[in-house]
């Protein structure tokens, strides 16, 4: 499955996109440049146990921007530009890339295009069902499930009538 940044990574490295996070890798030896050539340096690390894993943070801060000429298209913050980098999240990127490159990975993901994005299709468009209502994952995960069971019983429905129409001209 794709990461939420892969097209943007994809993307030819233009004037208004040069000022992205995902644009700024590190190269060889770990060090992060900004588009104006300046490097990055780490500020601190902290590990963080929201979510599911834990994991370590890696916070970087820029202190060559005050004077940069392009310091008003990069950072807002008048400390300079920050970037937040996780290691683990970055192996994780490059491995789910080099899969999607093979061939099994291009015709699973025509596969999870055709059935799963249908199906929210469906529900999103011709339901006109465009966002949860329910807050605390428990109600969530309960209204989704009734969303779920209303799509199935449409679709069982809409079959059973078009059945009955079959069966209605077969014996007329």
């Amino acid at each position: 499955m794709k990461y939420n940044t892969m097209h943007k990574e994809q993307e030819k490295v233009t004037d208004k996109n040069r000022f992205k996070s995902c644009m700024m890798k590190p190269d060889e030896e770990g060090n992060i440049y900004c588009p104006q050539g300046h490097a990055f340096t780490l500020e601190q690390t902290k590990e963080s146990v929201k979510g599911r894993y834990p994991r370590t943070i890696q916070f970087y801060r820029n202190e060559h921007c005050e004077g940069c000429p392009l310091r008003s298209q990069c950072a807002q913050s008048k400390h300079g530009r920050t970037l937040q980098r996780t290691d683990k999240l970055a192996e994780m990127q490059i491995e789910i890339r080099e899969n999607l490159m093979t061939e099994t990975g291009q015709e699973l993901l025509k596969q999870r295009s055709i059935q799963a994005e249908g199906i929210f299709r469906q529900i999103k468009q011709d339901q006109e069902y465009d966002r949860l209502w329910r807050r605390k994952e428990t109600m969530v995960k309960l209204e989704l499930l009734l969303v779920s069971i209303g799509h199935n019983l449409r679709k069982y429905h809409t079959h059973k009538m078009q059945k009955l129409k079959t069966n209605q001209k077969n014996h007329s």
